[in-house]
């Protein structure tokens, strides 16, 4: 049988969620039930009719239904008893629609239920899950997997509708003759048993499917995000070889999964039928009657290709199962990583942030930051300098509580950073990447993601600001302009400004500029520089960067040199420092532009 803790825990996690939608199909299941039993005992009457019909000797089934038609002054005949078995199958057919509609509701509401709550899971995360994570798996897991376990809630639950179906048909030839009934579900499940030794094989079978979507996910995703440096390389052949062999690859694995699932019951109901057929054999040697034997027939008839389709289930269940077990782990690894909320409420900034002894290293690296002591004092705009690897980054991350510092405090106005609640912090800061993503929507949308109750006037003061307002205008739609995927219709030092506008309609009270100018020209650059000066004069600022020109207008600067801080202080101060960093790295910077 397939991994029986597996299914305990969709059980569980599935029934508890979901009661009031199961109990409705367990009551659709008693009426199915109900009318395919009467479905069987309206075969007896019109077999008997057809063998004799004076019904001189009919059978104890047909005495009870003709019973029934004298009450209601009803005479039968064959019409009558045809008319009652169409009706009864029909209503047995509404039943199974009725069921089947049932099923689906309840997948695709535990659908909608595992996908928000794996995604509330993730972003209760620290940025180490998404860090530390392959996004092809995680796509695949939204996009497919997720799916799959759907698949492996409608197998399940089709699982339990069957068994009721087959109890139902399996009851009433077992009442009607029950040595005959008995042979034929002996023979079958004879028949079965080495069916059921393929679960560990489908099992293995799904793991290789999903690891092999997981492979092709992950190269789809890679090539598609890096399509401008593929075409700026040539390198399209290489890239879709690449795709095209992680898809080749899930095709040639998934394949086999599929063709075993669906080989079951194809192969299973040729057997089952001659269990049916041999049973039969046996009884019409005994003195049975006809009409009887034509009942149990059709049961038998209808019960095996349940039986076929239950070990088909079975197979499915097995096959499906590392779907459930690749989402479960990613949710457990996002739950082991999980944001620690504090209590604190954060409403303005009133005296500043510091850093206070931090050692911080990434797992399975070298120690990233040591002894990390710096201070941004509301108010001022505070720059820390270094070359690339130097740990610039990776203080802004602590700082916004994405990274978690292995010693020391992060002390946001005297209080430990993780005393307060992270978003009540975070919604109060203005924060620009090196890499602005925008989203595939309007201008407008872009802005107002960051603040959705901004106004008109607010959307076009944080464009003025931002030195934005003036393309923007120029545009064909203006502000509801689309930008395209992650901002591609617009240009680097556009994208830049649209997302330091973005932070500033907020009206932050920290505004986070992390290499926000690093790979912009000189125009653009001067553009965000300008902006940053303009902003400077009411809101307090941290600029991350290496170019000089960036920072000649901070109050403090820190420069950063392999994960300390080795020199500090005004910026004025610093460049003139005879031996100084600083001082030397203007100088160097001077002689690369000459």
């Amino acid at each position: 049988m397939v991994n029986f803790l597996s299914v305990m825990l969709i059980f569980r996690e599935f029934f508890s969620r979901y009661p009031k939608e199961f109990a409705l199909l367990f009551l659709l299941l008693v009426f199915e039930g109900a009318s395919a039993a009467m479905a069987v005992l309206a075969i007896v009457p019109m077999a008997d009719f057809l063998l004799d019909p004076t019904l001189n000797s009919p059978s104890r089934i047909t005495k009870f239904v003709i019973t029934i038609f004298y009450e209601f002054k009803v005479m039968p005949s064959f019409w009558l008893f045809g008319f009652l078995f169409v009706g009864m199958t029909a209503v047995k057919c509404l039943m199974e629609v009725l069921i089947r509609y049932a099923i689906l509701k309840i997948k695709y509401s535990v659908l909608g239920g595992l996908i928000g709550d794996a995604l509330r899971t993730f972003f209760k995360a620290r940025w180490t899950f998404f860090s530390g994570s392959d996004q092809g798996r995680l796509l695949n897991t939204l996009n497919k997997e997720v799916p799959n376990i759907g698949d492996t809630l409608g197998a399940l639950t089709t699982l339990i509708a069957q068994v009721v179906q087959l109890a139902i048909y399996l009851a009433l030839p077992m009442w009607i003759n029950p040595v005959m009934t008995s042979t034929a579900v002996g023979l079958a499940l004879l028949f079965g048993m080495p069916f059921l030794l393929l679960n560990r094989l489908s099992y293995r079978l799904g793991e290789n499917n999903i690891k092999t979507a997981n492979i092709y996910t992950t190269a789809l995703n890679e090539i598609l995000g890096a399509a401008r440096i593929i075409l700026g390389f040539g390198r399209q052949t290489q890239a879709l070889d690449r795709a095209m062999a992680g898809y080749h690859g899930h095709v040639h694995a998934t394949l086999k999964s599929q063709t075993l699932v669906a080989a079951i019951s194809k192969f299973y109901n040729p057997l089952a039928m001659l269990a049916a057929v041999t049973a039969m054999g046996f009884a019409v040697q005994g003195n049975s009657q006809i009409s009887e034997l034509a009942a149990v027939m059709w049961s038998l008839l209808a019960a095996m290709p349940i039986l076929a389709a239950l070990l088909q289930g079975n197979i499915s269940i097995s096959n499906f199962l590392p779907s459930f077990e690749q989402l479960a782990s990613l949710r457990q690894s996002a739950a082991q990583v999980e944001e620690v909320e504090g209590l604190r409420l954060f409403s303005y900034l009133q005296d500043g942030i510091k850093l206070k002894d931090i050692d911080f290293t990434y797992k399975g690296r070298v120690k990233t930051l040591t002894n990390i002591n710096l201070s941004i004092r509301k108010g001022q705009m505070v720059a820390l300098i270094g070359e690339s690897g130097s740990g610039k980054s990776t203080v802004t991350d602590l700082i916004l509580g994405l990274q978690v510092p292995d010693s020391g405090l992060v002390l946001l106005d005297g209080v430990p950073l993780g005393q307060w609640k992270q978003n009540s912090f975070r919604e109060r800061i203005g924060y620009v990447p090196q890499d602005p993503l925008l989203f595939h929507t309007s201008i407008r949308n872009n802005l107002l993601w960051s603040y959705e109750q901004g106004s008109e006037k607010e959307l076009w003061e944080a464009l003025r600001l931002a030195n934005a307002a003036g393309f923007v205008n120029e545009l064909p739609e203006g502000i509801d302009t689309f930008v395209g995927d992650r901002g591609v219709r617009l240009s680097g030092g556009q994208r830049q400004r649209i997302a330091l506008a973005r932070a500033l309609l907020r009206k932050p009270d920290l505004l986070i500029l992390d290499e926000a100018t690093s790979a912009l020209d000189s125009e653009s650059e001067q553009l965000i520089q300008n902006s940053i000066e303009q902003v400077a004069q009411h809101t307090t600022i941290l600029v991350v960067a290496h170019r000089m020109s960036t920072v000649a207008k901070a109050d403090h600067v820190y420069v950063l040199r392999q994960g300390s801080i080795v020199e500090e202080g005004p910026f004025a101060a610093l460049s003139t420092k005879t031996g100084g960093v600083l001082n030397a790295m203007l100088k160097a910077d001077s002689e690369l532009k000459s």
